[in-house]
């Protein structure tokens, strides 16, 4: 069997990975065909985890990522793999009826049962109506949502797969048991509208007797659209071992060190964007396959 594991993102900044089809002096960021989701390329977390690896050793880097495009095109073998990084769950500002503020965080059907089918965890059906750890009247990006409670079985679906990262466990999993709300499909769509986070950068622009502008003034430059902090990724990843050149356990442990503590993704790290709290489901060394004598016959 392959080696196939889980990895999660904790997003501490927001994260900007910049996409085709910026218009005017938008900087949108790159999204899913088929949905129209942002998500973090595998190209670029390999980037980031590849240049944190090389920071520590140079060597480790070129065994697990492949050695870098030499002057005469060849490359080496890599021993690790990434897939893109996918939204799990989105935080939303809600109020819900009695004047009670609640910080939430919001998926639905297709995110839940994509997680659940790489990650192993059992698939549950859900209703065609929001669901969530607390039901109740909730206004969620002006929209009045009636949510009802889960069940034991949708529970466990919409669970992570492992354990928290420890520091995550102890400050944000108790708030994210009891915060979180499923919604059908459609009704993720139109709220995706409302909940990426975007920021306007201003001009501003200095008195000069050939303008008019007064000194002071300022004009829109660009307005930045991210995926907010407080979201939760997930991405597949793995092994693919050299059998002649297996990656040693220090090697391991270095690449670990990496994955589970803070690392920057994306563009923008000038001004402290894309930094992360990562971590895995599973961190035990791989074990090289070997290859099996078969007798046959007397």
């Amino acid at each position: 069997m392959s080696d196939f594991r889980t990895g999660y993102l904790y997003a501490l900044a927001p994260i900007h990975c910049g996409g085709e089809g910026d218009l005017g002096n938008i900087l949108d960021i790159v999204r899913e065909v088929h949905t129209d989701f942002p998500y973090i390329p595998g190209s670029s977390l390999r980037g980031s985890l590849r240049w944190d690896v090389n920071s520590i050793d140079p060597a480790t880097a070129d065994k697990l990522f492949g050695k870098e495009l030499s002057a005469d095109g060849q490359m080496g073998v890599h021993q690790v793999w990434f897939g893109d990084a996918r939204l799990l769950w989105i935080p939303m500002r809600t109020m819900a009826m009695g004047n009670r503020n609640v910080f939430t965080w919001v998926s639905c059907h297709s995110l839940i049962r994509d997680h659940a089918l790489l990650s192993g965890l059992a698939i549950s059906d859900l209703p065609n109506h929001p669901v969530g750890t607390q039901a109740g009247s909730y206004y969620v990006a002006d929209a009045q949502l009636q949510v009802s409670g889960l069940t034991n079985e949708q529970k466990q679906a919409i669970a992570l797969a492992g354990n928290w990262q420890r520091s995550l466990g102890n400050a944000v999993q108790s708030t994210w048991n009891n915060n979180r709300i499923v919604l059908p499909d459609s009704d993720f769509q139109t709220l995706m509208e409302h909940s990426l986070w975007t920021q306007i950068r201003n001009k501003i622009n200095k008195s000069d007797d050939n303008e008019d502008d007064s000194e002071g003034g300022a004009e829109i430059f660009w307005t930045d659209v991210c995926i907010p902090r407080d979201t939760i990724l997930y991405y597949p990843w793995g092994y693919k071992l050299n059998k002649t050149n297996p990656v040693a356990k220090d090697e391991h442990d270095c690449l670990m060190d990496v994955l589970t503590g803070l690392f920057q993704i994306g563009g923008q790290a000038n001004v402290g964007r894309g930094w992360v709290q990562g971590w895995v489901t599973n961190n035990t060394l791989p074990v090289p396959k070997t290859n099996q004598l078969i007798q046959v016959g007397a």
